[in-house]
C-alpha cells in the first residue's frame, strides 16, 4: 500500500520532492495483498524499503483497506513478501546493501 497523504507530503518535503507526487519503485500485488516497495536516499546511499501490507477489497463500488487477514490472504500475503523481499533484493544488488 502507499503511504498516507500525511506521510508523503512529510517525505516529499523532507526530500525536496514538494509538487510531485512520490511513487514506489514497485508493488508486489497478490490476490488482495500489496506490498509496495520505496526507493530511499540515506547519508551512505540509496536503499529500498517495502511499506506495511495492505489488504485491498471492493465494497460495493468503493475500494477500501482491510485489518484481517483470512486464511487465502494470508498465502497471497507470504507471496507478496517473498515478491517484495526479491525485488529488493535485485536493486540493491551490487550495492552490498541486501539483507
Amino acid at each position: 500500500m502507499a503511504q498516507s497523504n500525511t506521510a508523503r507530503a512529510a517525505n516529499d518535503e523532507s526530500e525536496g520532492q514538494t509538487g510531485s507526487a512520490r511513487r514506489p519503485v514497485h508493488t508486489s500485488r497478490v490476490g488482495n495483498v500489496e506490498i509496495a516497495v520505496w526507493k530511499n536516499d540515506g547519508s551512505a546511499g540509496e536503499f529500498y524499503t517495502a511499506s506495511a501490507p495492505a489488504l485491498r477489497y471492493k465494497d460495493g463500488e468503493e475500494w477500501k483497506d482491510g485489518k484481517s487477514y483470512g486464511p487465502i490472504d494470508l498465502l497471497a500475503l507470504s507471496e507478496a513478501a517473498r515478491e517484495a523481499s526479491a525485488k529488493i533484493r535485485e536493486l540493491s544488488k551490487g550495492r552490498g546493501q541486501a539483507r
